[in-house]
């Protein structure tokens, strides 16, 4: 077993990667992660508050450098704001002159329920995580493009199912389709870079600032604080428990595009868009015919339909292989027998 862990082991010798917001967290356990695996890290992390309030401050970077290099690997630290993409990369590249591997980790969540949240709050948000992951991704493009290679990693959340944090969900969400759209501008110029995606859960400072955040309110409000989970099921929720899937996504000999995984607690899994039985309206109306709403309500079982359905693809252009218009053109072509 030994012998085939050394045979196996995944190794980044000779590589550099950039960790956004790697100060605290999750983006920490990645970089200490990837140095502990021979890459050079930039730990990227501006110091301020978990909703991106207060001044920043490098220490928290600091520390994660001196760890990394006092194992014996190699790092530098960089306390650049995500939205001066282009003032970080030139800082990977003055440090070590390439850059392989981009882990778009940094990000802030604001407190604020919906009918809190703020536009300023809203923009906040969307600023840090959104428009911070393409101006860091705008800036490692070129980079990425010349040596014909890359890794991405952006970072989602569970918030995208739907929770109390609009601002947070939406921004999470766009990564997503940021991530597919980069992997398709790499599939065009038929480059080995891979833009993947992780949808995280841990405990960490972010969360357990947002809770207090929370229960404070309530409290304000006069209602109790929140049920407490209990403290040793959040260490089972350590941020080192999600790392693996980021180190793996990062790799040069995986191939995944475009791909959503979960990773939290030690347990890893796929997601994947889910598309149900269609429903052809023309077997009513006529080819051109427009469908009525009575046609989709008459329909709603089909569309529950997820069994007789498929599993569309991202990131190669057709916006959801097979697209909606192709099944509906092959439909047409060959419509079945009534």
């Amino acid at each position: 077993m030994e012998n085939e862990l050394t045979t196996n082991h995944l190794n980044f010798n000779g590589q550099v990667a950039l960790v956004t917001g790697a100060g605290r967290g999750l983006g920490r356990e990645h970089a200490l992660l990837l140095a502990a695996r021979g890459c050079k890290v930039v730990v990227n992390d501006l110091g301020k508050a978990y909703d991106g309030t207060g001044s920043a401050e490098g220490q928290v970077a600091d520390e994660v450098v001196e760890l990394i290099r006092s194992a014996g690997g190699e790092a530098v630290a960089n306390y650049d704001s995500v939205e001066e993409g282009e003032r970080i990369v030139e800082s990977v590249l003055a440090a070590y002159g390439r850059l392989d591997i981009v882990v778009n980790n940094a990000g802030i969540l604001t407190p604020e329920v919906w009918s809190e949240l703020t536009l300023e709050s809203w923009q906040r948000t969307i600023n840090v995580n959104l428009t911070g992951v393409f101006s860091v991704m705008k800036a490692a493009w070129p980079v990425f493009v010349e040596q014909k290679y890359g890794r991405c990693i952006m970072t989602s959340s569970p918030a995208i199912f739907g929770a109390g944090v609009a601002a947070y969900a939406a921004s999470k969400a766009g990564v997503i389709g940021l991530a597919n759209s980069l992997q398709f501008e790499a599939k065009k110029l038929k480059l080995d870079i891979k833009c993947n995606i992780l949808v995280p859960q841990a405990d960490t400072r972010m969360t357990r600032d947002f809770g207090t955040a929370i229960d404070q309110r309530r409290l304000e409000q006069g209602k109790s604080a929140a049920r407490s989970v209990p403290e040793e099921v959040m260490q089972r929720l350590s941020p080192d428990k999600v790392s693996a899937m980021v180190v793996w996504l990062a790799h040069s000999s995986c191939d995944a595009e475009a791909s959503m995984h979960e990773a939290g607690g030690g347990y890893f899994a796929q997601l994947r868009w889910a598309r149900s039985a269609p429903l052809y309206a023309t077997e009513i109306e006529g080819v051109d015919g427009a469908p009525v709403p009575e046609n989709v309500r008459d329909g709603r079982q089909t569309l529950t339909d997820f069994e007789s359905g498929d599993m569309p693809l991202s990131g190669d252009g057709s916006m959801g292989s097979p697209s909606a218009l192709e099944r509906v053109f092959a439909h047409l072509k060959s419509p079945p027998e009534v």
